[in-house]
């Protein structure tokens, strides 16, 4: 009787899981909408200046971050935290936070402009391929097993 329990534990995990990564898709797909409104490329209401498009894209990016590692890793038994992957992920992290609060500092007159890493252009560039590679790296741990 414990196995049929573990196989629907199992089963129910496995909808949680991929139904994770399915949200963090359609975060992304927002993401994507605000980089584009960021460039002037798409109108969006709530899109006003440089700030507002770079603070959619921070609470976009982690939103899809968070959708997608911890669910997995409270849920999936073979997530490991260990793994190559997740400390790479998060390190990743760590640099998109403190690319923010830089950011934030900068634009709240706190701390002296750093064009490479404060300009406006720069900052979404480095803010948006630290998101896509942690997006990349999550979804790699539903196909390889590290």
């Amino acid at each position: 009787m414990a196995t049929v329990q573990e196989e629907k534990t199992s089963n129910f995990s496995d909808i949680i899981v991929y139904s994770s990564s399915v949200l963090g898709a359609i975060l992304g797909v927002f993401y994507i909408l605000i980089l584009l409104a960021s460039f002037n490329v798409l109108e969006l209401p709530l899109i006003v200046d440089n700030f507002s498009a770079f603070i959619g894209l921070a609470i976009f990016g982690f939103a899809m971050c968070m959708t997608v590692y911890p669910i997995r890793a409270s849920l999936h038994k073979k997530f490991k935290w260990l793994s190559f992957l997740t400390i790479f992920a998060i390190v990743l992290g760590s640099l998109a936070s403190a690319e923010i609060i830089i950011v934030i500092l900068v634009e709240f007159g706190k701390m002296a402009s750093i064009p490479i890493l404060t300009g406006f252009t720069n900052s979404v560039i480095i803010l948006s391929v630290i998101v896509f590679t942690k997006l990349i790296t999550a979804s790699l741990h539903l196909f390889v097993d590290f």
